[in-house]
């Protein structure tokens, strides 16, 4: 079985994805499971690991419910205070 072992998911915003600068304008949109799953499904990949990418307990807990809603999330790496 093949995985993707980092993936970010978000709805984004340039207040909480400050980090994504105006130099990287292919990032300044939404990414959801919906856009990855075709993605991963070209590539022959069976699943992914989603990573926080904002330093949020709030994320943390948006990331396990999208693990629990998609089953191809098989796993999270969140962000603990």
């Amino acid at each position: 079985m093949k995985i993707d072992a980092h993936q970010h998911f978000w709805h984004y915003n340039d207040v909480d994805y400050g980090w994504i600068g105006p130099d990287m304008a292919v990032l300044r949109r939404d990414f959801l499971p919906a856009d990855l799953r075709p993605q991963l499904d070209a590539a022959g990949i069976a699943g992914t690991v989603a990573v926080q990418a904002r330093q949020t307990v709030a994320e943390t807990h948006w990331l396990l419910d999208l693990a629990e809603a998609y089953p191809w999330i098989l796993g999270v790496v969140g962000w603990v205070d």
